[in-house]
């Protein structure tokens, strides 16, 4: 089991400075993408809700890294 904080997406937000913010590790960006099912942030929109599971760690093993 996990937890999720919920982000509301703003202008000049990006993942990896979501990854950098929430695991001190910037080039997880593409756990936060892909838990959200949005591969890029083109695919996110000003206001969405962008989940953020953590802790790291027991996320990866889930999904099997």
């Amino acid at each position: 089991n996990f937890n999720v904080s919920e982000h509301i997406w703003m202008l000049g937000d990006r993942y990896f400075k979501l990854a950098d913010q929430f695991y001190n590790d910037a080039t997880k960006w593409w756990v936060i993408a892909l838990y959200n099912r949005k591969p890029t942030e083109s695919h996110v929109q000003v206001g969405d809700i962008v989940y953020i599971p953590y802790p790291l760690e027991d996320v990866l093993y889930y999904m099997g890294y």
